[in-house]
């Protein structure tokens, strides 16, 4: 059965972010059809109020409280986070109608991923399994590499597709808005990965002793000698790299 011929049209193509509702609407009876709305709201509901509270705790106790009005009463902080509350619902309102300018939502939070995900992957990667990483050098490092995500999508683009915003200049167009998303993030990743390192050699590392529990290399580990094979933290991340070797092969 052909599936994506059932769905809702959108931008000349099927509509693929109508997948799941189409397939409840088919194939759901009455009964079941409740519960699988019921549960799709609850999982955006959960998501929802999940971002947004994080949201607002990073801006109000992490940013505002920290660093832009310190000292001021609990009181203060508490309409200064239900403001933002509000803002960030608004913020998701408006990124909704930004979603409908792509061809489906799994573009979008690729592309999202890339400018903050793969950056951010260097950095944690570095900050876990080098204790000289620096945090001067991961700042900067993920200043460069959602940096560098920007201009890569500044300058490529996708054949037959639209854009955002206006391209500074075409130098390669990708085949797809997936392929294009995914060279951003390496792009990004290692932009990220090479300031950093550059920026935590030439800047002072911190002390060993406050390292401990952070660094890979400086906290203690309990053994697993003592365990069967299969219970090995080792061998089942042998597993799960052969198994993604396998599928890039086999999707390449």
């Amino acid at each position: 059965m052909a599936v994506g011929y059932d769905l809702p049209m959108k931008n000349g193509g099927p509509d693929y972010d109508q997948v799941l509702t189409t397939l409840m609407g088919k194939f759901y009876p009455a009964g079941m059809l409740g519960v699988g709305l019921t549960g799709l709201m609850a999982s955006f509901m959960s998501g929802m109020a999940g971002n947004v509270t994080a949201f607002n705790t990073v801006w109000t106790y992490d940013l505002y409280q920290s660093y832009l009005v310190p000292g001021r009463s609990d009181e203060h902080y508490l309409t200064v986070g239900r403001a933002t509350t509000i803002v960030g619902t608004l913020l998701s309102v408006a990124t909704a109608y930004l979603a409908m300018r792509f061809n489906n939502i799994m573009d979008m939070l690729q592309l999202i991923f890339s400018f903050v995900n793969a950056p951010l992957f260097a950095t944690f990667l570095l900050g876990m399994f080098w204790r000289r990483t620096t945090g001067h050098g991961a700042f900067w490092g993920l200043v460069a590499g959602t940096l560098a995500a920007t201009l890569h999508y500044e300058v490529t683009a996708v054949a037959g597709g639209g854009s955002l915003i206006p391209k500074l200049a075409v130098v390669h167009e990708y085949a797809s808005d997936m392929a294009q998303n995914f060279w951003g993030a390496i792009w990004a990743w290692t932009v990220c990965f090479l300031v950093t390192v550059a920026i935590s050699v030439a800047t002072a590392p911190k002390p060993d002793a406050e390292l401990k529990g952070l660094v890979y290399g400086l906290t203690p580990h309990a053994s697993d000698a003592g365990l069967p094979w299969h219970h090995r933290p080792a061998t089942l991340a042998v597993v799960v790299i052969v198994l993604l070797a396998g599928l890039n092969v086999l999707f390449w």
